[in-house]
């Protein structure tokens, strides 16, 4: 039985990079096994089977610790980095206005369905603890409105149980997958959408022929690289003090700012990162290695996300049904608004569909829809999924705080 940190930390790298092989291979095999299970599904599913067997023990290992003390809040700062707040002016502000009224359908609808859920499954669901419905369902926000890294975020800033957690992954994954394919089907059709719909086709928006990064000479590479390492190295190593520090002086001054987790050591981690990832977004540091520092953020997500398979409770799916409803009528209130607004403003179907992929399907997917609607909207579409990244976080939090007061 594999047991020490170091055990199952070559483990998991090993079993991560065999999940890279098989999913860039021409094989069709795993072409076709990928497109039914999707990678962030099988980095949690792997490690959960696994534990489940008896073949890894992580009951006292502290990697998952060592992880969201030292590696997340690089890896918001990574993602954060690439946001362009120059290229978000040029995109239309009937398509912002979208995409910012998508993320407050989804503020809006969760409370509003854990609260129908509170009347339809009073007993089915839990209310207290760690695997509280409310804890899990920030967890979901986070990730509809920004993407997995914050709802990584979010779980150790309210504490979620893994239980919960889990639940929420799958159906993070279930709703994303299968609106990505409607959402695909639309935009084959757009046009005769579009005339039955009525809308205006001068609203599309033309976009700039240029929103991508400007050339740097191989000095100023060079000066950046060196800035972004330091930066990130100091991300990681002290950004666990500064937090500290904030928490316990207003543990000290302000006791009763508990019950806001204005008191959790993460919680200011998050915010000092994405203050940075912002400040340097500003400089010409966005422009080094996006990339490369983007696949890097990646990769340090899968492996939180293996961590967390590790802890996996296979009696957590015995509430999964319940959820999956409440999930349901959570996405139903997030189109239904959505599709309101596009009615009644005319707009081309497009805007509905790149707004909400933004949101719910953040930047790995939101670029694909948005090329298949026009291939020069793709960059835009990137553009807003990045920003969701930093306002993700403090939204879920706050809205999470405010759920835990529905009560059946």
């Amino acid at each position: 039985m594999i047991s020490s940190d170091l055990e199952i930390g070559l483990f998991l790298g090993f079993l991560l990079c065999g999940l890279f092989y098989t999913h860039t291979s021409s094989i069709n095999f795993f072409k076709h096994f990928y497109r039914i299970f999707p990678l962030m599904l099988m980095c949690y599913a792997l490690p959960a089977i696994f534990s489940s067997l008896h073949f890894i023990d992580a009951s006292n290992s502290q990697l998952s610790e060592m992880a969201k003390t030292h590696l997340m809040p690089g890896c918001l700062f990574l993602l954060i980095l690439g946001t362009d707040f120059f290229a978000l002016s040029l995109v239309g502000k009937k398509l912002l206005g979208m995409y910012v009224l998508g993320a407050v359908s989804i503020c809006i609808g969760g409370p509003l369905s854990l609260w129908l859920g509170s009347i339809f499954f009073p007993y089915e669901l839990v209310w207290q603890g760690d695997n509280a419905a409310w804890k899990g369902m920030s967890t979901l926000m986070a990730n509809w409105l920004g993407g997995t890294a914050n709802q990584l975020a979010i779980k150790e800033i309210h504490d979620v149980g893994d239980a919960v957690f889990a639940v929420m992954m799958a159906i993070n994954i279930l709703f994303s997958s299968l609106w990505m394919v409607i959402l695909l089907f639309i935009a084959e059709r757009q046009d005769k959408i579009d005339e039955y719909l009525k809308a205006n086709k001068a609203y599309k928006p033309i976009f700039p022929n240029d929103i991508k990064s400007k050339p740097l000479d191989k000095q100023t590479t060079y000066y950046w690289i060196m800035i972004l390492s330091c930066t990130f190295l100091t991300v990681i190593f002290f950004s666990e003090h500064l937090s500290s520090f904030l928490a316990n002086s207003i543990a000290n001054s302000f006791p009763y700012l508990f019950k806001y987790n204005l008191t959790s050591d993460f919680f200011w981690s998050v915010l000092i990162v994405t203050f940075l990832g912002l400040s340097f977004s500003l400089t010409n540091a966005r422009h080094v290695l996006v990339k490369e520092t983007r696949h890097i953020a990646l990769f340090i997500i899968y492996i939180m996300i293996m961590l967390m398979g590790l802890n996996f409770d296979i009696s957590a799916l015995s509430v999964a049904p319940y959820y999956v409803c409440i999930g349901l009528i959570w996405f139903a209130i997030h189109i239904v608004i959505l599709f309101t607004f596009t009615v009644l403003l005319r707009l081309p179907i497009m805007y509905l569909a790149i707004a909400s992929q933004c949101n719910i399907g953040g930047a790995a997917s939101a670029p694909v829809i948005a090329s298949a609607f026009h291939p020069r909207l793709a960059s835009a579409a990137l553009l807003m999924a990045v920003w969701g990244y930093t306002w993700a976080s403090l939204l879920a939090w706050y809205f999470g705080f405010l759920m835990q007061f529905i009560q059946p």
